[in-house]
C-alpha cells in the first residue's frame, strides 16, 4: 500500500513539474471549407480534413499575434514570413477540438486548439533585434530606479463652494384722488416686486498621498529575468552612485515617499550619475500596491498593483523618452496579502520589462 502511494506521489510531482516547466498560451483557431455538394461523401478524406486543419491553426497564430503591443507587433511583422513558414517551431502543440460537415449548407468547419511557446517567440524576435543580435558583453548598459509602494495615508479636502446672489426689485404706484364740493379726498397705492438670482461655483482640491517604500529585491529580480536575456546589460543602480556619484537610493526612496514623482532636480541628478559611468539606457518607475481583497473565483487574497515607468536615451546631453509603461494594473494572487502583492509585483515588473524590451526593439536600440 505504501509502494503504491509512493508511486501515486512521484507521478502527481511529475506531471506538476512538467505543467509548470512550459509556459505557453494556448489559442483557438477556426477554419471553414466550402464545398460543391455531391464533392464529399458522409466520410471526410484525410487529406481535406488535414488541409482545412492547417488553416486553422494559421487563424490561431494570426489570432496570438494580433494580442501583441504595437512595438512587439512591428518587430514581428519584418518576420512574420520566415514565422510561418517554421510555425512548428513555435506551435508546442495543437489539436482538432471539434470538427462539422454541414452537408445542407456545403460546409465542413475545423477548431483547433494551439498551444504556443512563448520562449520560442520571444528569443526569435530578440535575436533579429539590435540589442539581442549583440554579443554577451557587447550590449548596451541599462540602469533602472524601480520602488515599491503602498499608500500609507490619504489628505482629503472639503470642496470650496463659492455662492452670489443678485437682487433686483421694482416698484410701482398709483395715486387717485376725487373732489366734493368743498373737499377733497386723496390716496396713493404702491406695489413692489423682488427678484433674487443665485449662483456660484465649487472647486475641489486634490487628494494628498503619502507612500511607504517597501522593498524592491523583487521587482529587480523580476525585471532582470527579461531583459538580461534580450541582450542588455542591467547595471545596478547603486553601483552607479558608488563609482560614479548621483543621487543616494535612499534620498530617491524618501521623495518617492512623499510625492508621485521625482523632483526635476533629483531626477537630473540621478540621470548625471548614470551618464558619467557610460550607461546609454536609463528607466525611472513605480509600482504602487492597492489594498488586498478576496478574489471571488478561487477565494484567494488578491492584490492589484498599479505600474507607470519611463525610458530614456541618456546617451547625449538631453535625455530622451524612448518608451513608457503604464498606468497598467497587474492582479496578484496568494494565501495570503503579502504573498499575494509580491506575486503582484514580480507580474506588473516581469510585464513592464517586456514592453520595455519590445518598445526599444521596435526602435533598434541597443
Amino acid at each position: 500500500m505504501k509502494r503504491l502511494f509512493s508511486i501515486i506521489l512521484v507521478c502527481c510531482c511529475s506531471l506538476i513539474l512538467c505543467s509548470t516547466a512550459f509556459a505557453g498560451t494556448s489559442v483557438t483557431g477556426v477554419a471553414t471549407l466550402n464545398y460543391e455538394g455531391g464533392v464529399f461523401s458522409s466520410k471526410i478524406k484525410a487529406e481535406t480534413k488535414d488541409k482545412v486543419a492547417q488553416e486553422a491553426l494559421l487563424n490561431a497564430w494570426k489570432k496570438y499575434t494580433s494580442s501583441f503591443n504595437a512595438a512587439k507587433y512591428k518587430a514581428y511583422l519584418k518576420l512574420e514570413k520566415e514565422f510561418i513558414d517554421n510555425l512548428d517551431q513555435y506551435v508546442a502543440s495543437h489539436s482538432i477540438i471539434d470538427e462539422r460537415n454541414d452537408e445542407d449548407n456545403s460546409k465542413y468547419t475545423v477548431a483547433v486548439k494551439a498551444l504556443i511557446n512563448d520562449v520560442a517567440v520571444d528569443s526569435k524576435l530578440s535575436l533579429s533585434s539590435a540589442a539581442g543580435s549583440t554579443a554577451s558583453g557587447d550590449g548596451s548598459m541599462f540602469s533602472f530606479i524601480f520602488v515599491a509602494r503602498d499608500t500609507s495615508s490619504v489628505k482629503s479636502y472639503d470642496a470650496k463652494v463659492t455662492k452670489i446672489a443678485q437682487a433686483q426689485s421694482m416698484s410701482s404706484g398709483k395715486e387717485t384722488g376725487s373732489m366734493s364740493g368743498s373737499t377733497m379726498v386723496s390716496g396713493e397705492s404702491k406695489k413692489a416686486m423682488a427678484k433674487i438670482t443665485t449662483g456660484g461655483s465649487s472647486e475641489q482640491k486634490a487628494d494628498k498621498l503619502q507612500y511607504t517604500v517597501s522593498s524592491s529585491a523583487d521587482i529587480d529580480a523580476a525585471m532582470n529575468e527579461v531583459l538580461s536575456p534580450a541582450g542588455f546589460e542591467v547595471v545596478e543602480y547603486g553601483d552607479i552612485v558608488s563609482e560614479c556619484g548621483g543621487v543616494e537610493p535612499e534620498a530617491i526612496k524618501k521623495e518617492f515617499s512623499l510625492q508621485a514623482e521625482l523632483s526635476r532636480q533629483t531626477r537630473k541628478a540621478a540621470i548625471a550619475g548614470a551618464r558619467r559611468c557610460e550607461v546609454p539606457i536609463f528607466a525611472i518607475g513605480t509600482l504602487d500596491a492597492g489594498l488586498a481583497d478576496i478574489d471571488p473565483a478561487s477565494g484567494l487574497k488578491r492584490v492589484y498593483v498599479s505600474v507607470n515607468a519611463k525610458v530614456y536615451n541618456i546617451s547625449k546631453t538631453l535625455p530622451k523618452k524612448v518608451a513608457s509603461v503604464g498606468p497598467v494594473q497587474f492582479a496578484g494572487l496568494g494565501p495570503s496579502a503579502v504573498v499575494a502583492k509580491r506575486n503582484a509585483l514580480a507580474k506588473a515588473a516581469n510585464e513592464a520589462a517586456r514592453s520595455i524590451v519590445d518598445q526599444l526593439n521596435a526602435k533598434g536600440l541597443k
